[in-house]
């Protein structure tokens, strides 16, 4: 060799050899190479990728292993092991070898836990156990980013807590990045690691106004993650620090509020309401006043909800007191209030809502019943079955063409919602009332849809074709060819 210590000339002899099949001068290059440029891995690696091109695994981890012992370094080489070790499926080896990586470079973190996050599911466990057994933060911080990707966030975290570097600013740093991993999914379990790790953040920040917010987020991530008692305790926190900052501030008491609301504690809501009523802007004052009012009704609290309102001229107020007014039984005075509020009061979503109920208001002939707005409280409340057994009793004292079908099939459908199979069915077929044809076509949809999804295709497929026959100018036919389709398996369910 002209120049012995040129490393792109053995480089390319290793290259040569191997392609020429000249595999018995390899070692000899190898040791020529490492004796120019002592303390080098390349030599070993470029060995073992040559023979990985060959798909020759023993040679590859035997120059790993040679170079290894030739260096008098335990943990040379140890991301090309791992590789290896993970091709084979050896995952102690190969959770054993990314720690030494990256005890050698903090970079190669990130290569380790994308490596083994990708084992089976039956794998999983096992290498939990070997990174048990490695001693250091860098095995524990890559047990942590496994465990989090793997479904336990939570308990991820509460090891992250205990091995967090001692410089402030790493902890931070380590934090958010965690963070990011809770964002993964969307599940309670993630919402609350991201609510927990949103928290050792604040904790942990100097600045007000940004520790602040990250509290705000952890409140929301815990109302996420059902669970009010934490979230309500850091808006509090919030909300009683001056040092928050006055946006911050309002979005506690505003979050603060709703949770309360949403956990049918209105009476609280409301203290809270008037106590911060200063911090939060007037639309939010009026919307979280509404919504107070409306818990109240569910509660059947009518007329302290009303009295709420009456002082509230916008057309939401009109919208909500419609509702209140069908809590009371009310019907023709909760019809008065929707149409005076109009198409354009609250959220689409909530727009929608109340066509609908106008729409089952209107064949229903007495102005006022109060049974109807008993099952319509339970049903806000969120007793599904309680409401659907309600809302048959309230129909089986009305005539089918005055809204006694409409609301067996509603009540049909509530029930189908609550998991009772044989009672959804039942309503479903007392609804098909041929003097009532839109309604028919929507109560054999619905039992053609329920056939299909308790696996009774054959039902279905009769059911179906028995509502395009006798209904072909209903505007669901188009539904019902789709659902018959998938009964006869011509197209995939979706």
């Amino acid at each position: 060799i002209a120049n012995p210590t040129g490393a792109p000339i053995y480089s390319i002899g290793l290259r040569a050899y191997s392609a020429a099949n000249m595999l018995d001068s390899l070692p000899h290059l190898v040791e020529l190479w490492a004796r120019a440029a002592p303390g080098d891995e390349s030599p070993y690696r470029e060995w073992a990728a040559s023979a990985l091109q060959r798909r020759d695994r023993p040679m590859a981890r035997r120059a790993y292993q040679l170079g290894r012992e030739r260096l008098g370094k335990p943990e040379a080489l140890a991301a090309e092991l791992a590789q290896l070790a993970s091709a084979e499926e050896d995952w102690p080896t190969a959770a054993r070898e990314w720690v030494g990586a990256v005890r050698q470079l903090q970079g190669y973190r990130s290569s380790a836990t994308t490596a083994l996050a990708n084992a089976p599911a039956a794998a999983r466990p096992v290498i939990l156990s070997a990174l048990a057994k490695e001693a250091g933060p860098e095995a524990a911080r890559i047990s942590v980013e496994l465990r989090a990707r793997w479904g336990d966030p939570v308990g991820a975290l509460e090891t992250l807590l205990g091995v967090l570097p001692k410089p402030l600013p790493q902890q931070l740093d380590v934090l958010q990045g965690f963070l990011e991993l809770t964002r993964l999914q969307s599940s309670p379990t993630y919402q609350l690691a991201q609510a927990r790790t949103l928290e050792a953040l604040a904790d942990r920040w100097a600045n007000p106004p940004q520790r602040a917010r990250f509290r705000l987020d952890a409140a929301r991530a815990y109302a996420s993650a059902g669970q009010p008692e934490p979230a309500r305790r850091v808006l509090g926190q919030i909300a009683s620090d001056p040092a928050s900052g006055p946006v911050v501030a309002a979005g506690a008491t505003t979050t603060l509020i709703e949770l309360l609301v949403r956990d049918g504690k209105a009476d609280e809501a409301a203290g809270q309401l008037e106590k911060y009523r200063s911090t939060v802007a007037v639309d939010d004052y009026l919307r979280l006043r509404r919504a107070v009012a409306l818990r109240w009704a569910q509660s059947g609290a009518l007329e302290r909800a009303e009295q709420m309102l009456e002082t509230d001229s916008t057309i939401e107020a009109l919208a909500v007191r419609g509702r209140i007014r069908l809590y009371a039984g009310d019907l023709k005075g909760a019809s008065d209030y929707w149409r005076e509020a109009g198409p354009f009061a609250g959220t689409r979503e909530e727009a929608t809502d109340r066509s609908i109920w106008l729409a089952l208001l209107q064949p229903i002939k007495p102005d006022t019943l109060v049974p109807f707005g008993v099952a319509l409280q339970l049903l806000d409340r969120g007793d599904t079955l309680k409401a659907a057994q309600s809302f048959e009793r309230v129909a089986a004292g009305l005539p089918p063409t005055g809204g006694g079908a409409d609301l067996h099939l509603l009540a049909g459908r509530l029930q189908a919602a609550a998991g009772q199979v044989a009672e959804a069915e039942r309503l479903f077929r007392t609804a098909v009332v041929k003097e009532m044809p839109g309604t028919a076509a929507a109560a054999l949809l619905e039992l053609g849809r329920l056939q299909l999804a308790t696996e009774r295709r054959a039902e279905a497929t009769q059911t179906l074709e028995e509502m395009i026959l006798d209904y072909p100018t209903s505007a669901l036919v188009p539904q019902a060819r789709r659902l018959l389709d998938q009964s006869r398996n011509a197209v995939p369910r979706t």
